[in-house]
């Protein structure tokens, strides 16, 4: 059972729409730093744009969320999911384990940070399974 606005939040992942209506005016979100995205992304408008760029150009919407953890209260609150999705590009699954914590206020989720395995989603992009940048890095 979904019980805190992070654990929520994830479990809206594809319908932007129902994700932007948790949202307060001034949300900031905030990716693994090795990802080519500002830290934070600061607006509303931008973590929205962010959001939909997610679902119309990266992953097919039809995504799944399992949570495996979920901890805290209508303030502040933290979930570990496993994320499954399609590429759009090529049609080939997608599957990643994330983190991700919400802090809120009054006016809906104020700040986001996630936080996934960066290596494994380099490996699947490329077309390999996870774990193959350390097996070749360590067989050096």
């Amino acid at each position: 059972m979904v019980n805190t606005p992070a654990g929520r939040l994830v479990s809206a992942f594809g319908d932007v729409d129902k994700m932007k209506a948790m949202y307060a005016p001034n949300i900031q979100w905030s990716l693994s730093a090795s990802l080519p995205f500002p830290r934070p992304m600061q607006s509303f408008d931008a973590v929205v744009a962010f959001n939909t760029s997610v679902w119309n150009d990266t992953y097919f919407a039809d995504c799944k969320v399992d949570i495996l953890d979920e901890i805290g209260n209508e303030q502040l609150s933290a979930v570990r999911f496993i994320y499954s999705a399609r590429y759009r590009s090529n049609g080939s699954p997608y599957v990643n384990e994330y983190t991700l914590f919400a802090r809120c206020g009054a006016d809906g989720i104020r700040e986001v940070f996630e936080a996934l395995d960066t290596a494994a989603v380099l490996d699947q992009m490329s077309g390999g399974k996870v774990g193959d940048t350390f097996t070749k890095f360590l067989a050096q």
